[in-house]
């Protein structure tokens, strides 16, 4: 959503306005009349991509333990199961 922070020059207030693509911006304040100046953006949204993401950070933790436990036997070499003596 195109929202962005607005301040009054005269009053100080801080406002935010939705403001479409081709919509002209607002330019005075509704409360007192005074010029409206644009904020810089504060709230910048992103997105984590890539793998590692889910498996480090939204598993449950049974699945956790059992994902760490099958990297460490393929480190290793070995398939996970245990050896006979």
């Amino acid at each position: 959503m195109p929202i962005f922070e607005y301040r009054c020059e005269k009053c100080g207030r801080v406002e935010e306005f939705l403001v479409l693509p081709g919509e002209k911006e607002p330019l005075t304040c509704r409360h007192c009349g005074g010029r409206l100046v644009k904020l810089p953006p504060q709230h910048v949204g992103f997105v984590f991509k890539g793998s590692g993401f889910y498996v480090n950070d939204y598993k449950k933790k049974e699945e956790k333990t059992r994902a760490r436990e099958e990297a460490g036997a393929r480190e290793s070499g070995t398939s996970g199961e245990k050896k006979k003596s």
